[in-house]
């Protein structure tokens, strides 16, 4: 297994951290639409369900974008703490393969199967 070096923990903050920024805005972008739930419905039946449906999908990102801010925000403790690539389950090095595709992980391959 390979290990984790300086260079691609400082790639993996500097992919943290610009991720993170790219949710905030996607956010404050989502909560800029959800504010305006306060007016009224449009009271054509067809333009008023695509509203709530649009309404509907906006809070799915809005939770889904919160959700991946949590696990950036853990993993970049991690890294401060200098438990990056090590699962917090077992204590097993975590594999630079499922690091590359799931950076924010905390979790090796079977404590996350077995989650």
């Amino acid at each position: 297994m390979e290990t984790v070096t300086d260079d691609k923990l400082r790639k993996t903050r500097e992919w943290l951290l610009a991720r993170n920024a790219e949710l905030r805005d996607r956010l404050r972008r989502v909560q800029e639409n959800l504010r305006r739930q306060r007016e009224p419905l449009p009271k054509d039946a067809p333009d008023a369900a695509i509203v709530v449906e649009n309404d509907e999908i906006l809070a799915a990102i809005d939770k889904a974008a919160r959700s991946e801010l949590e696990r950036i925000s853990h993993a970049l403790g991690h890294l401060d703490a200098g438990m990056f690539g090590v699962c917090e389950i077992c204590g097993a090095e975590i594999d630079e393969a499922r690091l590359r595709v799931v950076p924010y992980t905390c979790r090796c391959r079977a404590c996350a199967r077995d989650a």
